[in-house]
């Protein structure tokens, strides 16, 4: 009798506890059941504005640092060595004077290619655009690098010229006045010539050690290439041109290489310079349509805003700085019927 009647109480227990079960599997399937308009019936619509970000754009590269071999510069003159200007350990670039030869300076230039013929008047090429930045950085020349030489081009020649002791006259840039020492600055091992030696074109001026010649960039198709960058390793900063795959200029050069230690290869970012100017929202806002317009809305009526996003962070999107400010609708998937960009809300 007691077995039995603990029984009927077990069951009545069992059957308690189960009901609520029972009731919220009924909820769960009625919910699943409803369209998700009817499911988000309940659902406020979330009010915004677009706010106002700065993005650095950045991207990662990779780097590598490159040296230059050994080489040995030549002269093109002819003639007595009168005096030698260099020795070992001196840095050698454009406008350095290496020697004298007839009591005339041989100058040193770097350029990404030697000049092949003497530069005067009339001349047009590449060799022209090469002597004309010459003739600027020793500050002989104030127009443009445009290859084309001209009255001011000529100028500049006969002002070299006169002085480095080719005469005050002279309108032509002599290729036995120069010698070309590679694409970057150099650093003289040992002269190759002494004071009382006669040279004559193709002779060895001396040899040089071997040096770091740029960092290599390993660009990636997000690199910002609208504005101006830079390329940021470690601690160290320095301008970069997108496109170019190098960073050349010596110091900068020097820097990088020693931010990477003892190695010769890592990662750097490039990024902008100056900070960009975007207008920011929850990237919940943004809607794409079947059409492949992008939009969002103000409001759970209002008409479509076309946008353009341009990038954005983690759960963001990033918009023209224009729209700062608008009032925008953070989830219009929940509480709007029509989701077409650039129709009427409904």
């Amino acid at each position: 009798m007691t077995r039995t009647r603990n029984t009927g109480i077990a069951i009545a227990v069992a059957l308690t506890l189960l009901a609520p079960l029972v009731a919220g599997t009924a909820l769960v399937i009625r919910a699943t059941s409803q369209s998700p308009l009817e499911s988000a019936a309940d659902v406020a619509p979330l009010i915004a504005t677009v706010e106002r970000a700065e993005r650095y754009r950045e991207a990662q590269v990779a780097i590598a640092v490159e040296t230059a071999d050994d080489f040995s510069p030549v002269t093109q003159a002819s003639g007595v060595v009168t005096t030698l200007a260099i020795d070992a350990s001196t840095e050698v670039t454009t406008g350095t004077v290496v020697a004298t030869v007839n009591d005339a300076n041989v100058i040193a230039y770097v350029s990404d290619s030697p000049l092949f013929r003497d530069i005067s008047r009339g001349l047009t090429g590449r060799d022209v655009a090469t002597a004309q930045t010459l003739l600027a950085t020793l500050g002989f020349y104030s127009g443009p690098a445009d290859g084309k030489a001209g009255p001011a081009t000529e100028r500049a020649i006969v002002a070299y010229n006169k002085a480095n002791g080719y005469g005050d006259k002279n309108t032509v840039l002599s290729l036995a006045s120069l010698t070309w020492v590679g694409p970057t600055p150099v650093t003289v091992a040992e002269p190759s010539v002494a004071v009382g030696d006669t040279v004559a074109p193709g002779d060895e001026l001396f040899a040089t050690t071997t040096s770091l010649a740029a960092i290599k960039v390993t660009e990636t198709p997000n690199v910002p290439r609208d504005a101006a960058v830079e390329l940021v390793v470690g601690d160290v900063t320095a301008p970069y041109d997108p496109g170019s795959g190098r960073v050349t200029q010596p110091d900068a050069v020097a820097a990088i290489a020693a931010a990477l230690g003892t190695a010769t290869e890592g990662v750097g970012t490039v990024r902008l310079v100056t900070a960009q100017l975007v207008g920011t929202v929850p990237a919940s806002a943004v809607v794409s349509d079947p059409t492949g317009a992008t939009c969002l809305f103000p409001d759970v009526t209002g008409r479509a805003i076309a946008v353009n996003p341009l990038g954005g962070t983690l759960g963001t999107v990033d918009l023209d700085v224009s729209l700062a400010g608008q009032p925008v609708l953070v989830n219009p998937r929940d509480v709007r019927t029509d989701l077409t960009c650039g129709a009427p809300g409904s």
